[in-house]
């Protein structure tokens, strides 16, 4: 091959090269260039090779610490600059520095990569990140928190797919256990029709009923979830009797309890009151499912309920497992469970469900616990007048 073939074979490989390559003296004046290089820059090779790289970056610092020390460890890979191009934009580059001896000359070469396509996308995914951020802050105190100890906008994308993860998985189990419950009663039911076992059987079509209720109260927490959250909660107010709805109430949970659990009521209020007797009954009933839950096998529970002028007032009291002192500041979070609760069936939004339904009635809940001793929540609610 020809001395002119070989320099254009050369020259084809240079230019077609992925990135843009520069090569300078000592004096920063550049000798050589390819068409990338030039296609990053937007001049023409021939003006390239008229000028210094001065003309080509925001900030030459780097550029005559590399002439000065090029065996810097920092400069044994890539290194983000802003570059100048000829309509006097700025734009992202990555370059990899390099040293080079020629006929007892001393270059400089510059592999360059225009990243700017690369860190648009990076700010895309930032800014994602930031409003993703701030919806979970609004959403959940618990998520809130996990999201403050992520260092990246993929770190973020990961924690919330968890949190997701954690949430299915643990709906999936607590509908598994009442599901295998009703298969497996539905199964005996039909064994001892074919027997004539009518009261094994009713004892099965019992459970079947008690299952398909807790289903149907999951699902109705989780609709409820968001309705709280969007304000769609709109209390519709009637006369009842307080001590009447309780009684009821307490009735519907005894076939939850446990072997010798008992339930006691104590009732100072046998007056009609004005409120949303639909919200109460969701109130009382997720207190007493957590009361009966976290008591123990003989576990005593007390319901009371008073009133005066302007408020009622509701109390539930157990002797179960408590709450840790340092997790009560976060039992009304969702999803949250203490870890002495773990072993318990439950999905931590119960109580979250019953902070949002007291709040939009415009009262207030509070608790007292002692870790294995038990636990209280006091409910206090305001009179609503039927002309208000």
């Amino acid at each position: 091959m020809f001395l002119k073939d070989k320099i254009s074979f050369y020259k084809v490989c240079f230019d077609s090269m992925q990135v843009g390559i520069l090569v300078y003296n000592t004096s920063k004046e550049i000798v050589l260039a390819n068409t990338p290089l030039s296609n990053i820059f937007g001049y023409t090779i021939d003006e390239l090779l008229e000028n210094k790289v001065n003309l080509l970056f925001k900030s030459n610092n780097l550029i005559d610490e590399f002439i000065k020390n090029p065996q810097k460890e920092k400069f044994k890979s890539a290194i983000e600059l802003i570059g100048i191009i000829k309509n006097g934009d700025e734009i992202n580059l990555e370059i990899n520095f390099g040293k080079i001896e020629y006929e007892n000359q001393c270059y400089f070469k510059a592999l360059i990569s225009d990243i700017s396509l690369r860190k648009e996308k990076e700010k895309e995914i930032l800014n994602l990140a930031a409003k993703l951020e701030e919806e979970v802050k609004l959403r959940t105190i618990e998520l809130e928190d996990a999201i403050k100890h992520l260092k990246t906008s993929l770190d973020k994308e990961k924690e919330l797919n968890h949190l997701k993860t954690k949430f299915i998985t643990l709906a999936s189990h607590e509908f598994k256990t009442p599901l295998s419950v009703i298969l497996t009663s539905t199964e005996l039911i039909s064994k001892y029709s074919d027997l004539q076992l009518p009261k094994k059987r009713d004892a099965h079509v019992s459970k079947v009923k008690i299952m398909v209720n807790h289903l149907n109260g999951m699902l109705d927490d989780f609709l409820t979830l968001e309705n709280i959250e969007l304000g769609n909660i709109k209390p519709t107010y009637s006369y009842f009797k307080f001590n009447k709805l309780v009684k009821e109430i307490i009735k519907n949970t005894k076939p939850f309890l446990k072997n010798k659990q008992t339930i006691t009521f104590e009732n100072n209020n046998g007056e009609m009151i004005y409120q949303d007797s639909k919200i109460l009954k969701i109130i009382l009933t997720n207190l007493l499912y957590n009361a009966i839950k976290y008591s123990k096998e003989i576990g005593k529970i007390n319901v009371k309920i008073d009133a005066n002028n302007t408020h009622i007032y509701l109390t539930v009291n157990d002797d179960g497992i408590g709450i840790p002192d340092n997790e009560q500041n976060l039992i009304f979070n969702r999803f949250f469970r203490a870890k002495n609760a773990m072993f318990y069936p439950g999905t931590g939004i119960g109580l979250n469900i019953v902070k949002g339904y007291v709040n939009k009635l415009e009262g207030a809940i509070s608790f007292k616990s002692i870790e294995n001793e038990g636990t209280s929540f006091y409910v206090k609610l305001p009179k609503i007048s039927s002309h208000e």
